[in-house]
């Protein structure tokens, strides 16, 4: 298992740098909670940070009782941010997965994205996501 080398905290979330190099981003689990244009922002600038100048990919799990705004989903994750290899998203609920497969289809992105049950299945997809973009970076 993965332990945390820097965090950063934020009101319902917080993101970090792991020592297999994935960004995780963990949101509250049980409190609700409303992602805002604001607060994507936040999570975007929070998320650069810990890139440390490399590419990296991103685990994503989200809290059972979380929204995001009309504006939110208006914001580009991608903008002047090309180091996202990879996102693997843990979705438990359909309406959860509805919602992520509405945001992403709305914000197209030029990585992978997919949707996991469990936080393992995920951590080995984005390794594999990892290793195949080092061995693209070595072929050319």
């Amino acid at each position: 298992m993965a332990t945390i080398i820097e965090s950063i905290e934020l009101d319902f979330c917080t993101i970090s740098l792991r020592s297999d190099g994935i960004i995780e981003q963990r949101f509250a689990r049980e409190d609700p909670y409303e992602i805002t244009a604001e607060v994507l922002q936040e999570f975007i600038d929070a998320i650069k940070s810990l890139y440390k100048g490399e590419q990296r990919c991103i685990l994503s799990i989200p809290g059972l009782y979380g929204s995001i705004t009309t504006e939110a989903r208006k914001v580009s994750i991608q903008e002047d941010n090309p180091n996202t290899i990879a996102i693997g998203l843990i979705i438990e609920s359909l309406s959860q997965r509805l919602l992520s497969k509405f945001y992403f289809k709305i914000n197209r992105v030029p990585y992978p994205v997919q949707f996991f049950k469990s936080e393992i299945e995920a951590t080995l997809w984005l390794n594999e996501q990892n290793k195949l973009h080092l061995l693209k970076m070595r072929v050319g």
